[in-house]
């Protein structure tokens, strides 16, 4: 009877860590352009993210990292998306940079990059795409840069590796 009691314990004990073990092994989906360990570096501090598919082959994908700091707080948000027919629907993209965007060389095609203000926000965003993908490479921030070019450069920097990812 002793036996039969120890027995049904390990049994027991054997399918709770059966059971519990794939929730033990899940992980966070990486995103597929950059590292937390990079957007870390780039947002000067840890960062905490999240990614979400789209497109029908899921090869699409919107990742977004942040990171708070007592009152502020920095986002980083990349965003690349397939277009069918990139001729006609890139206008739609680099429309997002409207009459300030600054083109820039060596990043994708296309690529402008451009400051966007809102209450309170500051931004830098590049928009770009190589071949049929388009991105965007978006950080922001509630507290004014300290340098007049650093969120810009950061964006820019950023924005280098994910047309290199797409190529």
């Amino acid at each position: 009877m002793r036996q039969n009691h120890w027995s049904f314990r390990i049994l027991f004990l054997a399918l709770a860590l059966a059971f519990s073990t794939p929730a033990l092994c899940q992980t966070s989906e990486n995103c597929p352009w950059l590292n937390a360990a990079t957007a870390a570096g780039v947002l000067k501090g840890s960062v905490t993210f999240t990614v979400t598919r789209s497109g029908a082959d899921n090869a699409d994908a919107t990742c977004e990292f942040t990171h708070q700091e007592g009152a502020t707080h920095t986002s980083l948000r990349i965003e690349v998306d397939t277009m069918k027919n990139p001729g006609r629907e890139f206008a739609s993209y680099s429309a997002k940079c409207s009459q300030n965007g600054t083109p820039l060389r060596a990043i994708g095609n296309e690529a402008l990059v451009c400051s966007v203000r809102g209450k309170n926000q500051f931004s830098e965003q590049v928009v770009s795409r190589v071949r049929e993908r388009a991105f965007i490479v978006k950080m922001s921030s509630n507290v004014a840069p300290t340098g007049e070019s650093d969120l810009r450069e950061r964006t820019e920097k950023i924005s280098e590796q994910v047309a290199g990812f797409l190529f």
